[in-house]
């Protein structure tokens, strides 16, 4: 039998990390201006919105419904539906810190524990995320949270081995790789030593067969919304956009990119100390070997998604920070013996999260030091100007986040329209504005860059504003004629 950790006195240093986290997170919400800067967090908001309502058959059955379902309830609180959302984000990556410290814990005791969860804290990448509407950071805390109760209730059994079950089914319904993970808790167990543990084989069962019951249901609510018969809609979407290709630029990507930026030079070499180097704690073989085949689990659907964006691989490289704080101990205890700087042992976790902050401030900086902002701010300032002063009717705009700041419905051309095309496109789908900008349009759409100038409009076009509030985001607001008449002055 596994014994437990040697040092169970942990409330308080997790309340101390957790406060931490929520310094860092308000200090990232006030320092950034916000908005929302996907087309998936307008669907996100959408849903929440229909949930709100109590609409629970009209919303699109495409987005998981988690993530939209706390912003619905978050609602009851805050009256505005997006920071509803963003709350969401933003308590969940507060309370990620305690799934880091105790998964950290178990593998690799109470030190270890401290640091990584300081680090995590820190880490500007979960706290930049705390501030999104966007599913991560609540599928980061679930995802976390579920491994944890995992392994706990497959050696200790007790309460965890109901919520394991409620954890995994929650991850589900926020990411469409979610039941993938899930289904690696068998041999996960396994590995954890079904036959070795006592009782391990009946608590497994038990979890599984909560777990295969609210699949069950979901699969039945799902047949009821959309007609098909699915355990997870989202990802048959996925699958069939997939290309061999894509799939393998996204995975050279992720290890030669986006794995050592988002852990940075000293993350990454502590990582190898806590992987190779020797320590007086008997290592738990068998847990090492579970978490980390949760974390490469992890890192092989997402590169399905196609896009090495980091955000898909959050999950996994927390997982890997975990060893990078116990080489950060190990580091540490070997430069203590120091008898003329005893307080060198603290250089390590100093440096890491000197370093963090001045990733931090870089982050913050460049949004105050008159550069093109990180989010698209300038969507919101022409949808809010829209609002203002036009009368409602459809937009037509490669991004959907200026019809939602307008509160006007949207549509958009395709990648490889021309000028004239897109014209076209836009009368046939009976749009009343036409809205280009340079931030997306240009890049995408290549055939609307000239209706980015100063020069006079085509015919049926009328210049009706120009937002170039930040540099390198311009966005042009033209009204459509239809065909047949005659443009205003």
């Amino acid at each position: 039998m596994h014994s437990p950790p040697e040092n169970n006195d942990h409330l308080r240093p997790i309340l101390g990390i957790v406060f931490t986290a929520l310094v860092v997170r308000i200090l990232f919400l006030l320092a950034m201006p916000r908005v929302l800067d996907t087309a998936d967090a307008i669907h996100y908001v959408e849903t929440a919105a229909h949930l709100a309502a109590g609409d629970f058959w009209g919303y699109d059955p495409k987005i998981p419904v988690f993530y939209p379902l706390l912003g619905a309830l978050a609602n009851l609180f805050i009256a505005d539906m997006e920071w509803a959302c963003r709350s969401v984000s933003f308590i969940a990556s507060v309370l990620t810190v305690i799934p880091v410290f105790l998964l950290a814990r178990d593998l690799h005791g109470a030190r270890a524990a401290r640091v990584a969860g300081l680090i995590v804290a820190y880490w500007p990448w979960l706290a930049d995320y705390a501030c999104r509407v966007s599913t991560e950071a609540t599928a980061v805390f679930l995802w976390l949270s579920a491994l944890w109760l995992f392994t706990r209730a497959m050696r200790q059994g007790g309460w965890p081995c109901w919520l394991a079950p409620l954890a995994w089914f929650a991850l589900t319904l926020t990411r469409a790789e979610g039941l993938f993970i899930a289904l690696c808790t068998l041999p996960g167990a396994l590995l954890l030593g079904w036959r070795t543990e006592p009782g391990s084989g009946k608590r497994y069962s038990l979890m599984a067969a909560v777990f295969a019951g609210l699949v069950l249901l979901n699969t039945l609510y799902v047949r009821q919304l959309t007609g098909e018969t699915t355990a997870n809609y989202r990802v048959g979407f996925i699958l069939t956009e997939f290309d061999y290709v894509r799939f393998v630029q996204t995975t050279v990507q992720s290890f030669s990119d986006v794995l050592p930026v988002m852990l940075g030079p000293l993350l990454f070499l502590f990582l190898g100390v806590g992987f190779f180097q020797p320590r007086e704690r008997t290592r738990d073989s068998r847990l090492e070997w579970v978490v980390l085949l949760f974390a490469t689990a992890q890192w092989t659907v997402s590169l399905f998604v196609l896009s090495p964006a980091p955000r898909y691989l959050m999950t996994t490289l927390i997982v890997l920070i975990l060893w990078s704080a116990c080489g950060v101990v190990l580091v540490a205890d070997q430069l203590k013996p120091h008898r003329l700087a005893p307080w060198i042992g603290r250089l390590p976790l100093t440096a890491v999260l000197l370093f963090f902050l001045l990733h931090g401030a870089i982050t913050v900086g460049s949004e105050h030091l008159g550069r093109r902002p990180r989010e698209p701010r300038e969507y919101k300032d022409a949808g809010r100007w829209m609002a203002e002063h036009l009368t409602p009717g459809l937009i037509f705009t490669r991004k959907p986040q200026v019809g939602y700041y307008a509160n006007m419905p949207s549509t958009g051309p395709a990648p490889d329209d021309t000028l004239e095309s897109a014209l076209a496109r836009a009368r046939d789908a009976g749009a009343a504005y036409f809205v280009v900008d340079e931030r997306y349009t240009a890049a995408m759409v290549p055939g609307l860059r000239p209706l980015l100038g100063d020069e006079p409009p085509p015919p049926g076009l009328t210049r009706l504003n120009v937002v170039d509030s930040y540099p390198e985001s311009r966005v042009v607001i033209y009204g459509l004629t239809p065909v047949g008449e005659v443009a205003p002055p």
